[in-house]
């Protein structure tokens, strides 16, 4: 639920201090409710919640899960979550999880959130920990949590760790590869050259070797990964491809073409096409060539993607030479599905506005009996096509929005609300009491960014709705922008029979009772 904590507006009706008491008791005992009783999964949406919402009077609840749930998710989500506060408690709860967890992983996650060199330095000394830790940092975000006094022992401990082959499998050497390169460690540098060379070696290593030396910007390896390219081995050829897409030299050209041709490996003709395109205008004959003719859509697709980003008169060119071709009308739907939007957007992006709208219009009509399983698998992207279609050809959503199917113009909806923003109000208003589920949901998700406190009362009816994003939005709009009238759906929800209703109430009702909190209120009524 994307609850974003606004400020109050002067003259709002405010509730009491009292009133905002009872409702955050109230939601903290839902909370404590589903984290004794529930299932994983709804005890994972509740951890969730409270560090999403919560302030450190969740810190207990967190501190509980974290030392006590038999579900290795719930407590990993309890360890990472408690990084956000600094209270004693949630200290010595992660001081104690990293020492004792039987979960490698959560002992990393629990010493990264305390953030105490001596703990981290400690469990880089057990091989299951430090497995765990360079699976972890091979993630930028998770590198960036890395405290700066801890860096250099991970760096010398990782650095001693990726030759060891008896010690570590194939996966947790290439996570270190990756990790190091994260951390931007140049003492890694000599290594990832020796194993990108070493046919010993296994070409998982190898491949991640290669990326990293194109996150480390080693621009006089690129002679070593353009050979790289000729081994018959995917993940090398993926990983080599993958760096020179960062190194972008034109010297690659050449041999990500012919890859691009010629690999036997779809992931590897997908890396190519996409190493290819900041290499601009140069590669548009080798990206035109596997738009037309390769076997493989999702390769047809990494293709137009690059000549999208390209973005010349030769790359729209090819892109219209492609839709000329009627491979999209010879194409199963289902196996072409992404390769259609990308179509769309390309042609929306390269100003080709007329033929974006016609493609539209053609494309969903195709697609018509396939709409309930692209809207349930791909709603998303649809969406996001629809939108960039929307911005160069209006006129498209006068056509969506009077469709017959609901799946249409439920993504009408959507894609108006994410083009117009605030200024699709009065359109939204129209459908939000919709008797269709899916156009009614798209109103509400469309308002509820741009709610005001005048809406509390409207949203107010959603509160316990069955559909959950429908509720969660409603919920969302409420908690951000809801005033005293507020109070009586959220206990409404809070109280209600359905878990999934209770659960989100606790955190809607939780963000509206600290956001208010934080806001001077009169005193409590009698």
């Amino acid at each position: 639920m994307g609850l974003l904590v606004s400020a109050t507006v002067v003259g709002q009706n405010a509730p009491s201090s009292q009133e905002l008491i009872e409702l955050k008791r109230e939601a903290l005992a839902v909370f404590s409710e589903i984290l004794q009783d529930g299932s994983a999964a709804e005890r994972l949406s509740a951890v969730n919640s409270l560090v999403r919402f919560g302030d450190d009077s969740v810190v207990p609840l967190l501190a509980e899960r974290l030392l006590t749930d038999e579900a290795s998710f719930v407590r990993r989500a309890a360890a990472e979550g408690l990084l956000r506060f600094r209270s004693a408690q949630a200290a010595e709860a992660l001081r104690q999880a990293a020492r004792t967890d039987s979960v490698a992983s959560i002992r990393w996650a629990a010493a990264i959130s305390l953030g105490e060199p001596k703990i981290l330095i400690e469990l880089l000394e057990e091989r299951e920990t430090l497995a765990a830790a360079a699976l972890a940092l091979q993630e930028p975000t998770a590198a960036a949590r890395l405290p700066n006094t801890a860096w250099r022992a991970v760096e010398i401990t990782l650095l001693r760790s990726i030759s060891e082959r008896e010690t570590f499998n194939v996966v947790e050497r290439a996570a270190m590869l990756k990790a190091l390169a994260q951390l931007s460690s140049l003492a890694v540098i000599d290594s990832a050259r020796q194993m990108l060379g070493d046919t010993t070696e296994d070409p998982f290593v190898r491949g991640a070797a290669a990326f990293a030396l194109g996150v480390l910007n080693v621009r006089n390896a690129v002679p070593e990964l353009i050979r790289a390219l000729s081994e018959d081995a995917e993940a090398i050829q993926v990983g080599a491809a993958g760096a020179l897409g960062l190194l972008r030299d034109p010297a690659a050209l050449g041999a990500l073409g012919d890859l691009l041709r010629k690999g036997r490996s779809p992931q590897a003709r997908i890396a190519a096409a996409s190493a290819l395109a900041p290499l601009g205008s140069r590669a548009v004959p080798a990206l035109a060539q596997a738009l037309l003719s390769d076997e493989v859509p999702p390769v047809r697709q990494a293709a137009l993607r690059a000549l999208r980003y390209i973005k010349t008169s030769e790359a729209t060119r090819a892109v219209l030479d492609f839709l000329a071709s009627n491979y999209l009308q010879q194409c199963d739907p289902t196996a072409c599905g992404g390769l259609a939007l990308e179509t769309l957007r390309a042609l929306a992006e390269l100003g080709q506005a007329q033929l974006a709208l016609h493609v539209t219009l053609a494309t969903l009509n195709a697609l018509r009996e396939a709409l309930p399983f692209l809207f349930a698998f791909a709603e998303g992207e649809l969406v996001q096509t629809l939108s960039t279609v929307g911005r160069v050809a209006p006129e498209v959503f006068d056509i969506v929005l009077q469709d017959q199917s609901p799946f249409v113009r439920a993504l009408g909806i959507a894609a108006f609300a994410a083009v117009y923003h605030a200024e699709a109000r009065k359109l939204l208003m129209r459908y939000i009491s919709d008797e269709n589920v899916l156009v009614r949901r798209a109103a509400v998700e469309g308002l509820a960014p741009w709610a005001i406190p005048d809406d509390t009362e409207l949203f107010a009816k959603f509160a316990d709705e069955r559909d959950p994003r429908t509720r969660a939005a409603a919920l969302s709009a409420l908690a951000r922008v809801g005033d005293t009238r507020a109070l009586e759906p959220l206990r409404r929800a809070l109280h209600s029979e359905s878990i999934s209703v209770r659960l989100d109430a606790a955190g809607a009702a939780l963000a509206f009772a600290l956001r208010w909190g934080k806001t001077p209120s009169p005193p409590s009524r009698p």
